[in-house]
C-alpha cells in the first residue's frame, strides 16, 4: 500500500510576477508620498521664511512710529515705495526709494527673497499710514509671494 506524495514545492512564474508587481505598486505609491511631502515641506519652510521678513518691516515700522511720533513718522516714510534687502536701523532719513532691482535679494535657506515696501499716508496732516509688505522668492520657476498689510492710525481716531 503505497501512497501518492504530491510535490508541491515552490511557486509558479505567474504567482512570482503577481507579487512582483504589488510590491512595486507599494514602492511606488510610498516614493510618490515622500517626494509630495518633502515638495510641501519646502515650500512651508520658505512661506515662513518669507512671513518673518515681511514681519521684521511691521515690527520695525511700529518701533519707528513709536520713536519718532505719528507725524514724524508718517512724514519720514512718505507715500513711497521702497526695497529693503535689509531693514534700514533708522527711518529718518529714509533710504533710496524704488522698486525691487535685481541685486536687492536676501539670500536665506537657498532661495532669494526681494522685500518690497510701499507705504501710504492718508490726509493732511497724516492721520494714516498704511504698510504694505510683499516678499517674493523663485520656487520651482514659478514667483511665490506672502504679502501682509498693517495700517497704523493717528493717535484718537480709533484701533
Amino acid at each position: 500500500m503505497f501512497k501518492k506524495i504530491r510535490s508541491e514545492t515552490g511557486s509558479t512564474i505567474i504567482e512570482l510576477l503577481i507579487s512582483l508587481m504589488i510590491v512595486g505598486l507599494i514602492v511606488t505609491a510610498v516614493a510618490v508620498a515622500g517626494t509630495y511631502s518633502i515638495k510641501n515641506t519646502g515650500e512651508a519652510r520658505f512661506k515662513q521664511v518669507a512671513t518673518v521678513l515681511a514681519q521684521e518691516v511691521i515690527e520695525k515700522s511700529r518701533a519707528e512710529k513709536n520713536r519718532l511720533g505719528f507725524l514724524s513718522f508718517g512724514s519720514a516714510v512718505g507715500t513711497n515705495t521702497y526695497c529693503f534687502d535689509e531693514v534700514p536701523e533708522f527711518f529718518d532719513p529714509m533710504p533710496t526709494s524704488g522698486a525691487c532691482g535685481t541685486g536687492e535679494v536676501k539670500n536665506i535657506a537657498g532661495a532669494d527673497f526681494t522685500r518690497e515696501v510701499v507705504f501710504t499716508t492718508t490726509g493732511s496732516p497724516v492721520t494714516a499710514v498704511e504698510i504694505k509688505v510683499t516678499v517674493s522668492w523663485l520656487d520651482a520657476e514659478k514667483t511665490r509671494s506672502v504679502e501682509l498689510i498693517q495700517e497704523f492710525l493717528k493717535p484718537n481716531q480709533g484701533y
